[in-house]
């Protein structure tokens, strides 16, 4: 390395802006920038995409300073541009970086009241300062967009960092002294650049500027370290959460196989007497017993219908709890686990009866259906509204008869729609009848089609069919007229949505 000789190690630091280092750190962060949002692309995790951006935006910054390599020319071509992106670029690293603090460090866990506020403060300072970048150009406000750069923004962003040193260290996150290293680095670095070259003209700052290169390539590596360690934190999460998802499956499974073997033997003997007593009885004996075991044999077909649609709407309940879980945190994983078990629970326990009351049948629709909300940023507002009139306990359905219908509403109707999502459960009485009306705000079934391929609407049409098979049973069972219709609600387009009106009616005509 004879180019290297007669310089010594810090004279070769101070000429960083002339002999390549500087440039070298600029290629890292551009390099780290488009590596990271690779990241992004892959796994979806938001921390990879604000650092990526952080990189970048860190690397534009660096530009005007490198010499003897080509981006000397592109700044000097482009002088003008680099200059009036100066102060904006900057306020946009301060704030794409907080956001990088909270989404690494889980912020909207630890601290849900300070993320909101936050937020809130970015959205409202940013606005206010794209107004005066704007001014510069269109009524010469350059003095108000450096004012309230240095006299409002920048002391706002002082007081969040020494406020954020604190609640780094209380987050109890594993790569919370990384990512604190990491920034009191630069910041002392620069806090020092500054303190050497204030009042000094450009030669000067650019002899000590290899402080804040050094400080970055430290920074940066100490960020790239961390995410490595939260990327292995949410990998072992994911494979926590989705061994216990597949160990509930198998458990499920197992119990459908030993109840629908159960009921298809007792059929089967049911059906064996049946032939038995038609061929050594009295016509009118067989009749009168015919009658009654075909009403057992119904009884075992609803049963064994609701058999197969128990792991049907089991194996939907687990995905629309499973993209939650592998993205949450443990504590919460484990608390909508539960809250998944009891409702098997439920399931479980109203598959040993041929009816239940409709009291009983809400519950397991509200609990199915706090659980589908999770899938949902903002959740689903469940509105159930019972009449004075109606008893609960002595209204008989077959188990988890509206279930079907309340996973369409919320995976086609629901699934797709911007702003408020609404269930509404109304039960009333009509006459001698007792009704129950699903409706949701939705899409509604036409739009729904078209954005379903044939396989989908395959899957999503067993389950009403199943039901529909499940109530003609249960009405030859009891001597009952229960029946539904679908109606679609499409008066005005902000008024789409889908009804599903149940006609419990007592006595068949």
């Amino acid at each position: 390395m004879d180019f290297l000789k007669g310089y010594s190690l810090t004279e070769l630091l101070e000429q960083s802006n002339f002999n390549g280092l500087g440039w070298a750190v600029t290629s890292i962060l551009f390099y780290l920038s488009v590596y990271h949002f690779v990241l992004f692309v892959k796994s979806r995790e938001k921390f990879y995409l604000l650092y990526s951006v952080y990189a970048f935006i860190n690397a534009v910054n660096l530009i005007k300073r490198v010499k003897g390599v080509f981006v000397e020319h592109i700044y000097m071509e482009y002088a003008d541009f680099f200059i009036h992106i100066n102060f904006p670029i900057q306020f946009a690293s301060y704030l794409v970086f907080s956001f990088f603090l909270i989404e690494i460090l889980n912020f909207r866990k630890h601290f849900p009241k300070f993320t909101r506020f936050f937020t809130i403060y970015a959205l409202v300072t940013s606005s206010i300062f794209a107004v005066l970048v704007l001014g510069r150009y269109l009524w010469d406000g350059y003095d108000y967009m450096r004012g309230y750069y240095i006299l409002i923004f920048m002391p706002c962003t002082l007081i969040f960092l020494i406020y954020g040193i604190y609640l780094t260290i209380k987050t109890g996150e594993a790569v919370r002294y990384v990512i604190l290293a990491g920034y009191l680095i630069l910041g002392i670095s620069s806090f020092i650049l500054a303190f050497l070259t204030f009042g000094r003209d450009l030669s000067f700052t650019n002899k000590y500027y290899y402080v804040y290169y050094l400080a970055v390539l430290a920074e940066n590596f100490l960020y790239t370290y961390a995410l490595a360690i939260k990327q292995r934190e949410v990998y072992e999460q994911k494979f926590e959460v989705q061994t216990l998802l597949l160990e509930q499956l198998k458990e499920n499974e197992k119990l459908r196989d030993q109840l629908n073997q159960s009921l298809q033997k007792e059929i089967q003997e049911k059906e064996n007497k049946i032939s038995f007593l038609e061929a050594d009885a009295e016509e009118q004996r067989v009749a009168k017993l015919r009658s009654e075991y075909e009403q057992k044999i119904t009884q075992l077909h609803l049963q064994s219908l609701r058999s197969q649609m128990n792991p049907h709407f089991i194996f939907n309940a687990l995905n629309s709890i499973k993209v939650f879980l592998i993205e949450s945190d443990k504590e919460n994983a484990v608390l909508y686990l539960n809250r998944f078990a009891k409702l098997i629970r439920m399931i479980l326990e109203s598959s040993r009866e041929f009816k239940i009351s409709l009291g009983e049948e809400l519950d397991i629709a509200k609990l199915y259906l706090s659980l589908e909300s999770i899938r949902f940023e903002d959740g689903i507002q469940v509105q159930l509204e019972v009449g004075r009139d109606v008893n609960l306990k002595g209204v008989k359905v077959p188990p988890l008869v509206f279930q079907p219908f309340l996973e369409n509403a919320v995976w086609h109707g629901l699934m797709s729609k911007k702003g408020p999502k609404t269930i509404w459960i109304n039960v009333f009485r009509e006459n001698e009848d007792v009704i129950v009306s699903l409706i949701d705000n939705g899409i509604g079934r036409e739009e729904s089609s078209k954005m379903k391929s044939t396989q989908t609407i395959s899957k999503q049409s067993i389950g009403i069919s199943l039901s529909a098979d499940r109530l003609k049973f249960f009405n030859q069972s009891e001597n009952l007229d229960y029946r539904f219709e679908i109606r679609d609600h499409q008066s005005l387009p902000e008024e789409s949505g889908t009804e599903v009106i149940f006609y419990l009616r007592g006595v068949a005509k």
